[in-house]
């Protein structure tokens, strides 16, 4: 009799086991689908399925399953040419550093004559921008430039840095689409962050107005 009863405790304390399991994985689900509701609501657009780097991947790593995996992004915040599938870069080899939480584009496994040339002490990071974001499109290699995330009509300047290369001058024409930006590594993963949840607006300061001028102008 006592084994029986066991026996059946046992079952009881299995099936409400399952039943919570159930319910966590319905309230997971829930919070995901509510999430992506919100981010939709204050975004607008589509959630497209993009290839984004697991970890960091160094020039010369073979990009496959064990370091790209496919996430869902805001296709309004993401460069034009966005890898949108696994085998659209399975076997290729990183030409330059792809940031963990990266999302891929042709940039980063283009081979070309004239090699990105990286800052020492930097970490060179490809943006999706438009020209409406970026004064017009009239970016040069060189070009030091304010990197401002905007969302909720509040911009934030996230850091400083200077322009390696964009769509444009890559295939010589053309509309602006993205633009690799040599930043400092302390700053790549709330950059990264930041162009997940708004837009990205590259701004050119001018020079700094010396001391001596500005108490003439007054």
């Amino acid at each position: 009799m006592k084994r029986r009863y066991r026996l059946l405790i046992s079952a009881v304390c299995g099936i409400a086991a399952v039943a919570l399991s159930l319910t966590y994985a319905s309230s997971v689900r829930a919070e995901a689908e509510r999430a992506q509701r919100e981010t939709l609501e204050r975004y607008g657009g589509d959630l497209v399925e993009v290839c984004v780097a697991t970890r960091d991947i160094e020039p010369g790593d073979q990009l496959d399953e064990s370091n790209v995996a496919i996430e869902e992004w805001v296709a309004s915040l993401l460069p034009s040419d966005a890898c949108t599938s696994l085998s659209d870069v399975a076997g290729k080899v990183a030409t330059s550093r792809i940031p963990q939480r990266a999302v891929l584009c042709p940039a980063y496994t283009e081979a070309r004559g004239d090699a990105l040339e990286v800052p020492d002490g930097s970490v060179a990071v490809s943006v999706g921008v438009d020209e409406e974001h970026a004064v017009g499109g009239a970016l040069a290699s060189g070009d030091a430039v304010d990197v401002y995330v905007s969302k909720d009509a509040v911009a934030d300047r996230l850091t400083q840095a200077r322009v390696l290369d964009t769509s444009v001058i890559a295939t010589g024409g053309g509309e602006l689409s993205w633009a690799t930006l040599a930043v400092e590594p302390k700053v790549v993963q709330e950059l990264l962050a930041a162009m997940s949840r708004g837009q990205v607006t590259l701004a050119v300061p001018g020079e700094p107005v010396a001391d001596d001028q500005e108490k003439g102008d007054a």
